[in-house]
């Protein structure tokens, strides 16, 4: 079996093709850059995907195709939508054109593309979409875009809450600072999240791409739900820190986020916390149900948050992150 990953450098994509690559898999995998190319056993193809006649001989004979490259973080609002959506567009012409025995196209979306939790119930695969920032709007045109293909080629959308683990940049700014013995919280700390570790998630994709009900489907792929409190104090608990909690009023969080964005446009580069993370901070509820992956495909975590913060800690050390 063969398949193609986009983004395959990437936090999530580096770790898939890893698992691919243990179970015997071809894999071919292209990226914008080579961040993680350092820890992968195989080759990497840095090309657009927009680029449908440069990926012409790549996706020949491909079985699988996952797609997981995207930005969460752009410079400006046109990137989102050109990379997000426009680019996920793309790839699938592409596929139709060149792919000759396509048995499944998996695309990695986010639970932003819904957006989060409004009142009591969770939020699920039926659930209309209400995305609150410019990514989540980006992945949520990109979802259409997969959708309305599901009659030309086999797809699966699959998505993931918020992920982390070993190679993760945005989790690993809170371990950063709990180190120095400070633990920064949104309002009161009692915004849910939740999380799932990307050892689970990576179990999920595939199991969503290979299971015959996959076909057609979407699946929220998470794990626990804990409130932002809950997490630090779990993070704190793997480093064995008893950090001082101060609370940030969400005013002061606006205010940070329009000056890291104005930064960021002075500078000309991407920064971790703009305007649009903001929007996405200030929400009640990240959360939503599992119940189809685990009905439909049998998929559901097996890392508890106590062992992945464990685990991912001892990453951090073992690299040098920390």
């Amino acid at each position: 079996m063969k398949a193609l990953v986009t983004g395959g450098t990437g936090f999530i994509g580096s770790h898939l093709v890893e698992e691919l690559h243990q179970r015997g898999w071809e894999i071919c995998v292209i990226a914008k850059d080579s961040m993680f190319s350092s820890n992968l056993p195989v080759p990497v193809t840095i090309a657009d995907m927009r680029d449908s006649e440069a990926l012409a001989p790549l996706l020949r004979d491909v079985d699988v195709v996952y797609h997981i490259a995207g930005l969460t973080r752009a410079r400006n609002t046109a990137d989102y939508y050109a990379v997000n959506h426009l680019g996920t567009k793309a790839l699938l012409n592409a596929c139709m054109v060149h792919c000759r025995n396509l048995q499944r196209f998996v695309f990695v979306s986010s639970l932003t593309a819904v957006g989060p939790r409004i009142g009591p119930d969770e939020v699920t695969e039926t659930t209309q979409y209400h995305p609150v920032s410019h990514y989540g709007r980006s992945k949520m045109l990109a979802e259409v875009e997969v959708l309305e293909a599901k009659e030309k080629l086999p797809v699966t959308i699959v998505r993931p809450s918020a992920v982390y683990g070993p190679r993760d940049r945005d989790l690993f700014r809170y371990f950063k600072m709990i180190r120095t013995g400070i633990e920064p919280l949104l309002g009161s700390g009692a915004h849910q999240l939740n999380l799932v570790h990307v050892q689970d998630l990576v179990r999920g994709i595939l199991a969503a791409g290979e299971h015959p009900d996959g076909k057609g489907e979407v699946f929220f792929i998470g794990g626990e739900n804990l409130s932002t409190a809950d997490i630090c104090a779990r993070i704190a608990e793997a480093m064995r820190k008893k950090p001082l909690v101060f609370h940030l009023p969400e005013m002061l969080i606006y205010v940070v986020g329009a000056l890291g964005e104005a930064t960021g446009r002075l500078l000309r580069r991407q920064v971790f916390f703009n305007v649009q993370k903001v929007r996405e901070a200030v929400q009640d509820a990240w959360t939503c149900s599992i119940e189809k992956a685990h009905r439909r495909i049998g998929w559901q975590p097996r890392m508890s948050i106590s062992n992945g913060m464990s685990a991912t800690y001892a990453w951090y050390l073992e690299n040098k992150w920390l």
